[in-house]
């Protein structure tokens, strides 16, 4: 391999694990808060059903509420996810683009 070409896969890796370090730890930090905000629901309902405070015809309503939530959470994530890709993307596209002497529009 020449060094061009060593010197632009390098240039490709560094705009993407730029991208990526930085909207990762975006995820990580949202990613945890739900995943508390999930869990302890999950508790409420579980201490809720031991003491008798949520009955048997409402269990199956609290259940739909936390799969909602785990729903909600999923889709924010892929939401979130599919922005950062589209941004390692379009930071791949200027690498190249630059290589070529080409400035992406």
């Amino acid at each position: 391999m020449n060094t061009k070409t060593a010197n632009l896969i390098d240039s490709i890796k560094n705009v993407a694990s730029t991208i990526l370090e930085k909207d990762i730890a975006l995820v990580t930090g949202f990613s945890e808060r739900q995943i508390e905000a999930i869990s302890k629901q999950t508790l409420i309902i579980k201490a809720g059903i031991a003491t008798g405070e949520i009955e048997d015809d409402l269990i199956t309503f609290f259940l739909d509420g936390l799969k909602h939530m785990v729903t909600n959470f999923i889709n924010t994530l892929k939401g979130i996810l599919k922005v950062v890709l589209e941004k390692v993307w379009n930071g791949i596209i200027t690498v190249l683009y630059e290589a070529i002497g080409i400035f992406p529009v």
